[in-house]
């Protein structure tokens, strides 16, 4: 975690510790995200990675406003290894910047859907 504005996090390895082909990646940009808009601080990216073959969290890499709880949060979420089904299973309340979260979340879980269904068709 940096300390910065937005805020810098880095949740497991973060991109380069993960092997391409075997994840997905979801993303919210903050500029329009309510909460950030509130607060006049809707600026940064947040990029979330789940393993394609089980939907696990994988990590995430941000420059957010509100970086260092979003940070914790994905902390230990990775920690319990929980899947991105699990994550969008928790309770998300308005208007806070973890909506930015669900919103990067619900992206990858969207990507991992098709790569799913593109995977199961035969040939």
């Amino acid at each position: 975690m940096v300390f910065t504005d937005p805020q810098i996090g880095i949740v497991g390895g973060g991109f380069r510790s993960l092997q391409t082909g075997s994840f997905a990646t979801g993303q919210v940009n903050f500029d329009d995200q309510s909460r950030a808009r509130i607060l006049l601080q809707n600026k940064g990216l947040m990029n979330v990675y789940a393993e394609t073959t089980t939907g696990r969290f994988l990590g995430a890499e941000m420059l957010a406003p509100g970086g260092e709880h979003l940070a914790h949060l994905l902390a230990w979420a990775l920690q319990n290894r929980m899947t991105i089904e699990q994550m969008l299973g928790m309770p998300y309340y308005h208007p806070v910047l973890e909506e930015g979260l669900r919103t990067a979340l619900h992206d990858v879980n969207a990507k991992l859907r098709v790569g799913r269904r593109a995977g199961s068709e035969s040939p």
